[in-house]
């Protein structure tokens, strides 16, 4: 029996919101060198700063998002994009839409 996500992956070729959020969560642990884990994300309600990303794990943060789904943030232009996960993976979603890797 396959859930709601896994069927919008296999359907559009494009994660179900809840496959991203983890997805982006453990880039974001990764990206930080696990400095910040998923359990402290979840404890800030997703917002990086709260959960304790610095400027390199923010730097490390768009490099991989950019390998990974082609989605180039420019924080100076968009910072609001790196304010959360969530807000990254509004982002990323809207990316994906336009045609960027899955």
């Amino acid at each position: 029996m396959s859930t709601a996500n896994e069927a919008a992956r296999t359907d559009t070729g494009i994660p179900g919101d809840a496959e991203l959020r983890t997805e982006i969560e453990l880039l974001v642990e990764t990206a930080t060198g696990r400095v910040v884990t998923v359990a402290d994300l979840r404890a800030a309600d997703g917002e990086l700063d709260r959960a304790g990303v610095n400027s390199i794990g923010y730097i490390n943060l768009m490099e991989v998002l950019e390998q990974r789904y082609d989605a180039v943030i420019d924080p100076e232009a968009d910072p609001e994009h790196l304010y959360s996960v969530d807000s990254i993976v509004r982002f990323v979603r809207a990316r994906l839409a336009e045609g960027g890797r899955a």
